[in-house]
């Protein structure tokens, strides 16, 4: 196996994480985000329920029960989770999702999409360039369809800025949030999802996550971590790592020699 396909990345970014690497061990389990899921190196075996089948790739709709088993020889994975209140999460859900809320992905798409990524290895460099390989892959499967890039109003980074400087372990306070930026609380709110993507708390929460994570691999103990994010102790901070992304962060932690997090978060 070649040396850099043995170090894995997670980027995180506003209601974002894109982890490349080995697929983690994972029981049944389901997540509020939307999952795009690609081997970049073969296939493997998606259970859901009774059935199984194996596949190359595929897209889970959020609240979807699912099991991944992976050959153990497959370092190279793309692992794409959206918050589900993110409109590229809707937009891929109503292109690609029904009632199954499960897509498998073949043919020429997932040729595409594992093309997305022009490298070896897992290890991508620079935020932008992460950003970069997630517009691809939002691109491929036809998310941003309808949206309009537009670039972030300074009052929108104001409040980014102070909720990370303010709010990573306490309450946020929508009120004195909108009072620093110059807005009223329904302006605020309005142009936060529509700016940055999802709702002023959920951001909070994903980054609270991120930074849980990041001390977490550092070798912090998950109570340490838990509390340095805002989280009321390590088993609050774990309910709710499994429930966003379907794994456990103490598997994370265990291989975190392998794991390098990069928070891209503006």
């Amino acid at each position: 196996m070649e040396k850099e396909f043995l170090k894995y990345c997670g980027y995180f970014w506003a209601g974002h994480f894109l982890y490349l690497g080995r697929c983690p061990a994972n029981s049944e389990h389901m997540h509020y985000a939307l999952q795009v899921i690609v081997n970049r190196e073969g296939l493997f075996r998606l259970r859901r329920g009774e059935s199984s089948i194996e596949c190359g790739g595929a897209v889970i709709g959020p609240g979807r029960p699912h099991q991944l088993f992976s050959p153990s020889d497959c370092h190279s994975w793309i692992h794409l989770l959206i918050d589900h209140e993110a409109e590229v999460a809707k937009t891929i859900a109503r292109r690609h999702l029904g009632e199954g809320g499960v897509k498998i992905l073949d043919g020429a798409l997932l040729e595409r999409l594992r093309g997305c990524i022009d490298t070896p290895g897992n290890f991508l460099g620079s935020c932008g360039e992460a950003h970069d390989v997630y517009r691809k892959l939002v691109t491929e499967l036809d998310g941003y369809a309808g949206h309009a890039g537009e670039a972030i109003d300074p009052r929108i980074q104001d409040a980014m800025d102070l909720l990370k400087e303010k709010y990573l372990t306490q309450k946020v306070a929508i009120a004195e949030l909108a009072r620093h930026v110059c807005l009223s609380q329904s302006r605020l709110m309005h142009l936060f999802t529509g700016q940055v993507g999802i709702p002023i708390r959920r951001y909070v929460l994903w980054l609270r996550l991120m930074t849980a994570v990041q001390f977490a691999v550092k070798g912090k103990s998950l109570t340490e971590a838990a509390h340095s994010a805002g989280f009321s102790d390590s088993a609050h901070l774990c309910r709710t790592f499994r429930r966003m992304y379907g794994i456990t962060l103490s598997g994370l932690v265990k291989n975190s020699q392998f794991v390098q997090v990069i928070s891209c978060f503006s």
